[in-house]
């Protein structure tokens, strides 16, 4: 019997197994609801674990929130790392945002509770591509019309606001009968235009 019991028990995840389980559960939720209205309690439920182990692994709430946060900008930051180029990794980063909605969502919801000023300073996938614009640039031996800064600034507001409000945007405009393919690949083409100003003279 005791065999049997034990048997039907869920097998022990490791430590980064549970932190990385945490850190979705946490993103999953803060893009659900206001950060104030998500508890410890309700991040252990979701990702099946101890409360206690939230505070062992990350001490707080608040670390956990810049743990999710961190994971899907690194996951931005590899695309933007792996580009060929700039001006042809348009589409791959404009991807790659699209697919962490969640994240978009927690910075929204983050800013709009007054949380975001807690959050860490900087954003290494932004600083990556102005790095990038700016390598490429003295390569071609051009200086862009426009400081890359500003242009990454304007690509990533385009990029994070069709995220978020894209199919009402859509909506607004009378595009939301056209297929999400030739929408998002039009937009690919503005980014690409937009990228070129920060390299191109």
């Amino acid at each position: 019997m005791a065999a049997e019991a034990g048997s039907s028990r869920r097998p022990r995840r490791s430590r980064e197994e549970v932190c990385q389980t945490l850190v979705e559960a946490a993103a999953a939720l803060l893009a659900e609801r206001a950060s104030g209205r998500v508890t410890v309690r309700d991040i252990a439920a979701r990702a099946d674990v101890n409360p206690a182990l939230v505070h062992r692994y990350f001490g707080a709430k608040q670390r956990l929130m810049r743990a999710a946060m961190e994971k899907s900008l690194r996951t931005i930051t590899t695309e933007i790392d792996e580009m060929a180029d700039v001006l042809q990794g348009a589409e791959d980063v404009f991807r790659a945002t699209l697919a962490e909605k969640e994240l978009i969502a927690f910075l929204a919801r983050s800013s709009l509770d007054g949380v975001l000023p807690d959050l860490p300073a900087g954003n290494p996938a932004m600083t990556r591509l102005v790095q990038r614009f700016e390598a490429e640039g003295e390569e071609r031996g051009t200086r862009g019309r426009h400081d890359p800064h500003v242009v990454v600034a304007c690509l990533s507001c385009l990029a994070m606001g069709y995220a978020l409000f894209g199919q009402f945007i859509r909506r607004g405009m009378g595009l939301d009968g056209e297929p999400d393919e030739t929408v998002e690949a039009a937009i690919v083409e503005i980014m690409r235009d937009m990228a070129g100003s920060a390299i191109h003279e």
